[in-house]
């Protein structure tokens, strides 16, 4: 039996108590809570000239059930790099009462990944991957930035294949320093992935002569050095797709739950390179995979 991450969690579900999925009623709650907090997003970056679409499982979501797809429950947003630049310098006077910004180069919270996170205050949604780290819980919606890409192919090509290699090595550093108890049990079970196991460890242990945080936010520096504005962006803190300008903006109009939300401009070429020619087709039920966590708390929600 090949023990890949879905593997891993199912396994991990039937003999520990600790994870579980998320219950149908708690599902529809998280979901309205997600949704109150894209509207406040929404409002402040529509205040302030900034714009904020809806990105990955989020945008499919819109076009395909007009609202989250069915057995999903997060939200996923894109800024440009320079609304980002502007959404963080106006975060903590206009959301900060209720929110927390987490993200490379955002503010004093140590960003947990190369990419940026709003969480809701007083709450708590803890999945396997928090286990035994010092980062922020909460309820929350990731926020991928776009950035200009190189002005010639060698260029991106050299983008592309760096991002994947120092994120690869950047998250590694997390299994040397926070080992996850429940993780390293199952990567034990058997010789490959217990060797691999080792092998990010020690990746992760080459780099710790800086922390987390310094990686994290050196990666931010080195992919936005692109200023001249190109005809594509990509996103290197997740993938590496590619796409022209004009299939971002300007921003297209959708409909996400009862809001109005914006997509990327040209959303079908989107989402037909992104998930394939049949993205308006329901995948078959073993693909869907359930949010497996430890905690869910809404606190006053």
């Amino acid at each position: 039996m090949e023990l890949n991450a879905k593997t891993i969690m199912n396994r991990l579900q039937k003999e520990t108590e600790l994870l579980k999925p998320i219950t149908p009623e708690n599902s529809k709650k998280l979901k309205s809570v997600l949704v109150g907090m894209l509207s406040d997003l929404q409002q402040v970056c529509m205040d302030n000239d900034i714009d904020v679409m809806l990105a990955y499982g989020s945008a499919l979501g819109a076009v395909r059930h007009k609202g989250f797809i069915p057995w999903d429950d997060d939200l996923d947003v894109y800024m440009s790099r320079s609304d980002w630049n502007k959404f963080k310098s106006i975060f903590k006077s206009l959301m900060g009462d209720k929110y927390e910004l987490e993200g490379p180069n955002a503010n004093e919270n140590a960003p947990k990944q190369t990419f940026a996170k709003i969480y809701l205050k007083g709450t708590d949604l803890t999945d396997i991957y928090d286990l035994n780290t010092p980062y922020l819980h909460g309820i929350y919606i990731d926020i991928f930035i776009l950035d200009n890409l190189a002005s010639n192919t060698i260029g991106r090509k050299f983008d592309a294949k760096v991002s994947e290699i120092l994120k690869f090595i950047i998250n590694s550093q997390t299994y040397y320093e926070y080992p996850n108890p429940l993780i390293e049990k199952f990567m034990k079970m058997k010789t490959s992935t217990h060797l691999y196991l080792n092998f990010r460890k020690f990746l992760g242990f080459m780099i710790s002569f800086k922390s987390h945080t310094f990686w994290c936010n050196w990666f931010d520096k080195f992919f936005s050095r692109h200023k001249k504005t190109s005809l594509g962006l990509t996103q290197f803190s997740w993938s590496r797709e590619v796409f022209d300008r004009s299939v971002y903006y300007p921003c297209s109009e959708g409909d996400f739950e009862g809001l109005k939300v914006k997509l990327p401009g040209n959303v079908h070429e989107y989402l037909r390179k992104s998930y394939g020619d049949d993205y308006m087709e329901l995948p078959p039920m073993e693909k869907r995979e359930d949010h497996m966590i430890i905690n869910l708390d809404f606190g006053k929600c």
